[in-house]
């Protein structure tokens, strides 16, 4: 198309010098168009740095607040665990017992003594056990939350990306359409005023309403750009800097690009599983299961607290001797202690009764977790195949339609057949598609990062348990 020459549509019977000047002026302004015209599909955004998306994630992953504090959640469950396993404080009591009141001395009377006591209280049955086994239980769900909070930051850091990445593109796509109604208007308003070919103004409002309109496309996509970009401030803790810029090119496979597994690979995968026996597996599912465990394990100290609690005494008491100096023999006291919870049988009966309703209802909500994965795998997996025809489409129909017709146009222009509207439009026509294969594509990598978070972690437990 670039090596076409050409020549506008010019007669010169019986022009005059103005008339010359005129169409002198047009042809200028004709190469000019020409170049831009050419120029589609070929400009490049000149960036000073980029912000790729694989810098997007691992940032966000390392500077997320959630993951470095469920670290120390992780280690409280633990230490937590550790003191469950011990028995309670024991006690020690001292007392001055059965004094005279008529002397208050220690000597006076046989009775009189100084009295240590210990005393010692036992854990409920084994209430100990299944406390330390929640809080295990709890120190383990930690790091399942942690798995959950990567796949959920990688999937909506992608996301913010992508949008990030669709608006920068789109506003480089507009500016050449800008550039071609520029050019069309310059040209038309041009004509118009020669009085060459059938120009009228009508055609100039109809261009310049096509401007109006394209400036809010670009308010539109600005607005987009800026937002997103500053929705990156909920990840880093502060706003990216104003010279960042989105890279060029879109590489969908930067979406899996951390999981080791080509996309090919992965759509076969996603084809060949499961969901909702796979997506069993998945963090969001396996933290309703670790729910479950934790009711169970308070289902348990439930059922403990109907056992008996003991508790173990045994004291010593000192005496002096008597004023004659006669030997007083210390004494020793031994007991046990038991509280007797048969007389609270209901309400034990109903702590028993809500902890067992708390197991059912987790189980429940586990399954209709994973219920509500699987339905959201199959509307994405069928959306990735839709998005993919399209693709196809474009790819292979679309845009080598629209570029032939480009190209059609032009040639008839230079032979004299066609009109500069008819060029014009037919590469508006190009950026149109352009445009729309953009957001097919977009729209296809945020499809594959939705079923990159719920496949990729369950395919990674599946592996290892192999």
């Amino acid at each position: 198309m670039s090596n076409l020459l050409v020549t506008p549509k010019v007669h010169l019977a019986f022009g005059t010098c103005s008339q010359l000047r005129g169409l002198y002026a047009q042809y200028t302004l004709l190469l000019s168009l020409l170049v831009c015209l050419c120029s589609i599909g070929f400009s490049k955004i000149v960036t000073a740095d980029t912000f790729s998306l694989e810098q997007a994630v691992q940032l966000a992953i390392q500077h997320d607040p959630l993951l470095k504090g469920n670290a120390y959640r992780e280690q409280g469950f633990k230490a937590d665990a550790d003191a469950a396993s011990y028995w309670s404080n024991p006690q020690i009591s001292v007392s001055m017992q059965n004094l005279p009141t008529d002397g208050f001395a220690i000597d006076q009377e046989p009775m009189s003594q100084i009295k240590v006591g210990f005393k010692q209280q036992l854990p409920r049955g084994d209430e100990n056990h299944y406390s330390q086994k929640k809080y295990q239980v709890m120190a383990s769900k930690v790091v399942v939350e942690n798995q959950a909070r990567t796949a959920w930051v990688k999937r909506e850091v992608t996301l913010a990306w992508l949008n990030w990445f669709h608006a920068t593109q789109r506003i480089a796509l507009l500016e050449k359409e800008k550039a071609l109604l520029t050019q069309l208007l310059d040209f038309t308003e041009s004509s118009y005023s020669q009085g060459v070919g059938s120009t009228s103004q009508q055609d100039i409002l109809e261009v310049r309403l096509a401007l109006l309109s394209l400036d809010d496309k670009y308010v539109q996509a600005y607005q987009q750009r800026d937002e997103a970009k500053a929705a990156f401030a909920q990840w880093y803790g502060a706003p990216l800097d104003e010279h960042l810029s989105a890279p060029e090119q879109l590489n969908v496979a930067a979406v899996l690009r951390e999981s080791n597994i080509s996309l090919s690979s992965f759509i076969a995968f996603i084809d060949t599983s499961e969901p909702f026996l796979l997506l069993q597996h998945h963090p969001e599912a396996k933290l309703f299961q670790f729910r479950t465990q934790v009711e169970k394990q308070n289902l348990n100290i439930a059922r403990e607290q109907t056992k008996p609690q003991w508790t173990l005494e045994a004291s010593y008491g000192y005496r002096q001797d008597d004023p004659s100096g006669a030997s007083r023999a210390d004494f020793v006291s031994l007991g046990v202690q038991v509280d007797l919870p048969f007389f609270n049988t209901p309400r034990q009966d109903a702590s028993i009764s809500s902890a067992a309703s708390k197991v059912s209802a987790s189980e429940t909500d586990f399954r209709l977790k994973v219920n509500e994965l699987a339905a959201k795998a199959n509307v994405l997996q069928r959306r990735l195949s839709a998005l993919s025809e399209r693709k196809a489409l474009y790819e292979t129909v679309l845009i080598g339609e629209t570029q032939q017709l480009s190209e059609a146009e032009l040639s008839a222009y230079t032979a004299d057949t066609a009109d500069i509207n008819d060029v014009v439009n037919a590469n508006l026509k190009l950026v149109k598609v352009q445009d729309e294969r953009l957001k097919i594509d977009v729209e296809r990598a945020k499809t594959l990062a939705n079923l990159a978070y719920l496949y990729l972690p369950s395919r990674a437990y599946t592996l290892n348990k192999e």
